[in-house]
């Protein structure tokens, strides 16, 4: 998976998660925030709507807080959503 693609899944499944949990983005990036993370509340909304990219640092501080506050969502994070050992994609 290239990075565009591993953003957008990390991006879906949080936003299912928080969703389903009936908490909202507000509720996300007050946590993320309270965690140290450094992208402000409109970012986050974009990137969960996928109309901003976030490098891989700032999502997967966004993926251990979803886990956090919904823990059976279990969010990946980037690392674990690419091929292992540099193995190319079918």
């Amino acid at each position: 998976m290239d990075d565009r693609t591993i953003a957008r899944t990390q991006a879906r499944m949080i936003r299912a998660a928080i969703t389903g949990a009936g908490l909202g983005v507000r509720e996300l990036w007050r946590e993320y925030r309270r965690l140290g993370g450094e992208v402000d509340e409109l970012e986050v909304d974009a990137y969960l709507h996928h109309a901003l990219h976030l490098v891989p640092r700032h999502r997967d501080s966004l993926a251990r807080v979803t886990n956090r506050l919904v823990p059976d969502a279990r969010v990946p994070c980037s690392r674990d959503l690419r091929p292992i050992d540099g193995m190319s994609e079918a």
